[in-house]
């Protein structure tokens, strides 16, 4: 071959290459199949889910300053529900919402060996979730959940949130994606986030099983306590039915000690089965179609009863922080921040139709605090429409040199029994307590005594179930 022949050749075999390169990587990108998954926004089925929930590791309670005392938690949940898919009221998280019957919901909690078991209320069965940034919200369209009801029925990896790590688009085997921002924060429930990655992946479509696997972490804030969460698992997806049918997760949490809530350093372990139901149950087109698409701010307070029979209503900043026989203490947060904290107690009752008098509620006032009293500032009654006495002081004065106001309120029933609540809050956080001190002392109601009622324990919640 003579040279000038040789230096034809390089060119053509240089583009046949490239033409061949082209070919391979368009028969590749034709032949490599794509997946579409996703539920239907107006899904008209119903789901059954059953969820086991498994709890390991350490609460950290506040023993001073520099010190914390460990306790071992170990706590055994379990959760089967039908689930409805409702429209959602917005974007983003807003966009999940659901109504469910709660046919089991328990829990058997182990503190250090102190063992507690916890069983939904059959009046609450009804349950309406929706979805927020910052976490799953619960209510009962029927009457206020209480505090213990919320804590049992929220549980990490939750059938509603994790429709959210669906891909919105079209994937292939191998290939990863990440979800929105707000995916994970609400998937854990932190109310503040500084730092936040996931990413899922399709592992694997065979039989109609599509296998999803991610991964994640998250820093930020709940409660106002520092939180850093770490989540790992799989959810498989029903490429013939077009559902979500099974999930693992791990989901580890470190939490500091917060001002309404003791550290933590637990590994929550979550299995969930999810599959069309036989029927409907309970959750009929008339049920459904009952439930408002905006939810009243007040559907969503909580009911605080205490052992002496008086029930609160409230807001979900309001968090119960300790209680006795003879005390509760509230909290109120704004935005992670600690306003101010409310004590309530029993005061001896008096004959029907009286209360102590105001002279000498006040002299109590004065004998309590001493000399961190600087000043009554102002003592009124509060209007009722139900014969109840409110009388509310307001006093100035100062604790570790900190300006402070304390509000004090003596509560009476027409029968004579009598309660009294003290707000402590600090002069400069006046304008973010507002009146939220008296809209929680005017949701007070004087309940009936009545034996507590028994509950069940695990072998007699099995029996009732056979």
């Amino acid at each position: 071959m003579s040279s000038s022949n040789a230096a034809l050749t390089l060119p053509l075999v240089k583009c046949f290459s490239l033409a061949l390169a082209g070919l391979l990587f368009l028969v590749s990108a034709v032949s490599a199949e794509t997946y579409q998954f996703q539920e239907p926004t107006q899904d008209s089925r119903t789901f059954k889910v059953n969820s086991t929930i498994k709890v390991k590791g350490q609460l950290e309670t506040a023993v001073n300053a520099a010190k914390a005392r460990s306790l071992e938690l170990d706590v055994d949940g379990k959760l089967e529900y039908l689930e409805h898919r409702l429209p959602g009221t917005g974007r983003d998280a807003e966009a999940f919402r659901s109504v469910r019957y709660y046919e089991t919901a328990t829990a058997t909690i182990d503190v250090q060996g102190q063992k507690t078991f916890a069983r939904g209320s059959d009046r609450h069965r009804l349950i309406v979730a929706e979805g927020q940034t910052e976490g799953l919200s619960l209510h009962s369209p029927k009457s206020n959940l209480l505090p213990s009801e919320v804590e049992l029925l929220n549980s990490p990896g939750d059938s509603l949130p994790v429709l959210a790590l669906l891909p919105q688009s079209e994937v292939e085997v191998g290939e990863a994606w990440t979800p929105d921002r707000w995916v994970l924060q609400s998937l854990t429930g932190l109310e503040a986030v500084l730092k936040s990655e996931l990413t899922c992946q399709l592992d694997s479509v065979e039989d109609d099983l599509a296998t999803i696997t991610f991964k994640g972490k998250i820093d930020g804030a709940t409660v106002g306590a520092q939180t850093e969460i770490t989540v790992k698992g799989k959810f498989q997806f029903r490429t013939d039915q077009n559902f979500i049918s099974h999930l693992e997760m791990e989901q580890t949490e470190k939490r500091s000690v917060g001002s309404v809530s003791p550290g933590m350093k637990v590994t929550a372990t979550v299995n969930w089965e999810r599959s069309l139901a036989a029927d409907a149950g309970p959750l009929t087109e008339e049920v459904i179609a009952s439930i408002p698409l905006e939810t009243k701010p007040e559907s969503k307070y909580l009911s605080f009863e205490t052992p002496w029979n008086v029930r609160l209503l409230l807001p979900r900043d309001w968090y119960v922080f300790h209680q006795t026989g003879q005390v509760a203490v509230l909290r109120l947060l704004d935005k992670g921040s600690l306003i101010a904290q409310a004590n309530i107690s029993k005061i001896p009752s008096v004959k029907a139709g009286e209360h102590t008098s105001e002279e000498q509620f006040h002299q109590d006032i004065r004998t309590s605090l001493g000399d961190k009293l600087i000043k009554i500032l102002k003592a009124e009654n509060l209007a009722t429409d139900d014969g109840r006495y409110i009388h509310r002081v307001t006093v100035a004065g100062k604790a570790n040199n900190v300006p402070v106001h304390w509000i004090y309120y003596l509560c009476a029933d027409p029968s004579g029994r009598q309660i009294s609540f003290v707000f402590t809050v600090d002069e400069k956080l006046l304008e973010e307590l507002k009146d939220r001190d008296a809209d929680l002392v005017l949701s007070l109601e004087f309940l009936d005594p009545q034996a507590a009622p028994r509950q069940a324990g695990p072998a007699e919640e099995d029996s009732e179930r056979k």
